[in-house]
This record gives C-alpha cells, structure tokens and sequence, in this order.
C-alpha cells in the first residue's frame, strides 16, 4: 500500500490520473489486498491473480468488478517495474481476467427525454422552488452538452461567456476543456441564479448556499424525479450522456465531432462506446421504414 501510495502521489502531480480516479484505484488496492492477504510486493505471483478470481467469484462478485480491480493492481505493479524493481515470480502479461460481456450503451429516447424534463416542469408547476429550478438547469446541461457529472458540478459562475455561449469547465485528467450552450440552456442558468440569495461561486450550489453541490445530493435529487418520469427502462444519471452522444451521432454528426463535444482524447474511444448502438438504432428505424410495407397485414387473430 505504501508502494502504491507513492505512484498515485506522481500520478496526482502529474494528472495522469484524476483524485477520483486514485481513490477508485485505492480502493481496489485494498480490496485485493484483503483477498489475497498483505504481503511484499516481490513476493506476489500470477497464482495469487488465480486465487483472487477464485474467491471473489466465490463472493459473488460479478467479473467486470473483478477486472477493475486486476487492472488497478496491474496500473501500479507496471509503474513500480519501470521504477526498477524486480518481480521475479510475476509475469504480469500472462495475468488473467475474467471476460467481460460488452453492454450495450444505454440512452433514452427523445420521447424519454421528454418524460424526465417533463415531470421536473409539473413539479415546478405545483410551486417553484430553488431545488426544483436548480435541477432543471442541471439536467439541460447534461443533455446539452454530453458533459460529465463532475465537470458540470465543477463549474463556477465567472466560467460562464454568455456573449459566445461557451462554458469553461475541467475534464478528465484535469484538462480544461469548454463546453457549448444554447440559449435555452442559459435561460434555465439564469432562472436558477436569479433564485439564489447567497454568494457562492460555485453556478450549482446547496440549498443553504454555503458550498457547492455535492455528487451525492444530485443523485437523490435524479432518483426522485427518475420515479416521477414513468420512464420503463433502467438508466442512471450518467446516462444523459450517452443520449447526448448517441442522439447527435444518429442526427449524423461526425465521430470526430461528438469526440470534441465528449472531451475524449481518441475518436477509438468514441467509437468503443457509440458505434454499435447508433447502428443498431439506424437497423431499428430502416425496418420501421414504408419499403417493408409490402409485407401482407392479416386480420388473423392467433
């Protein structure tokens, strides 16, 4: 653990890793470390790999947690190598994971898209309150902009260029990057500052106004209006991101496009997640096309 603390340190000056990434990372650590017992890093062989599947299958664990944290262990054995130490009874590329299914990327529709800002609209029917407002302004960035929960929750007031409708915010590794809004977009910002009565810099803040808004509480706040929606299908906040992604890619917007808007650094990385979803739709909408209308209707009953 000590070893390891060391490389998120360099990976934290660095930014080759974000502070949520180097707790996920320590985390998994730690879980392998309790399965596999507390030991010198030079003693570790690819058995230890083995027997640690082994029990957290046992366990229940499902393989995509397991590879997580494989990789994890992996992320922190190869940069201690590079550092020189030597691992004489491990063979890291011959680690084995256990395979993990590809899912398919989930998105709502537009007609879903429509339920979720709707229930949030009959909500502030009823009353207007700085929660309500706040979370309508909230979800239309996400759906806007394709951004990350984080990068929006990291936005302060003064990041905001009304006259060229551009946001600045900092991505994944601690990148800046700037995000592109509509004047709808700005309409609900500016609905839910022209309620706030404190003088936090943060654009989303708590209730109180005495710090900025919390991952956390935003996901009570989702999960509420997520069961008001009437929306059938499973999907989470993150979500909002891939219907971003896959909805401009099925509107034909370029790959390379959508890969700026998402503020991935490879196009691979757009494609890894998109492709295969926006075909599918595209498929879905050929065979609901007037060409199939050939086929005979019957008024068979069976």
């Amino acid at each position: 653990m000590q070893l390891a603390e060391e490389c998120f340190r360099d990976a934290g000056l660095t930014d080759e890793l974000c502070p949520a990434s180097i707790k996920k990372y320590r985390g998994s650590i730690k879980n392998f470390c309790l399965v596999v017992g507390y030991r010198k890093l030079e003693d570790l062989s690819n058995e230890d790999f083995d027997q640690f599947i082994i029990r957290m299958k046992e366990k229940g664990a499902s393989n995509s947690r397991i590879a997580n944290i494989i990789a994890s262990v992996k992320w922190v054995i190869v940069k201690l190598k590079k550092r020189g130490m030597i691992l004489t009874r491990l063979n890291i590329p011959e680690i084995k994971k256990p395979r993990v299914m590809k899912k398919e990327t989930n998105y709502l529709t537009e007609k879903e898209i429509e339920m979720f800002l709707g229930c949030i609209k009959r909500d502030m029917a009823k009353r207007q309150t700085v929660k309500n407002i706040r979370m309508m302004a909230f979800i239309t960035i996400l759906l806007q902009t394709g951004a990350r929960i984080g990068e929006v929750l990291s936005i302060n007031i003064d990041d905001i260029d009304r006259e060229n409708r551009e946001i600045k915010v900092i991505g994944k590794g601690r990148k800046p990057r700037t995000l592109f809004v509509r004047n709808e977009t700005l309409y609900w910002i500016d609905a839910y500052l022209s309620v706030r009565k404190d003088s936090e810099r943060a654009l989303f803040a708590t209730q109180d106004g005495k710090s900025r808004w919390k991952q956390t509480d935003v996901g009570r706040s989702f999960r509420k209006y997520k069961s008001l929606s009437g929306i059938k299908k499973e999907f989470v906040i993150h979500t909002f991101r891939h219907t971003f992604a896959t909805q401009y890619l099925m509107k034909g917007a370029g790959i390379n496009v959508v890969q700026t808007a998402l503020g991935h650094s490879d196009p691979v990385t757009t494609l890894k997640y998109y492709a295969a979803t926006v075909e599918k739709a595209k498929v879905r909408e050929m065979i609901n096309d007037k060409h199939f209308d050939f086929i005979p209707k019957s008024d068979l009953r069976l």
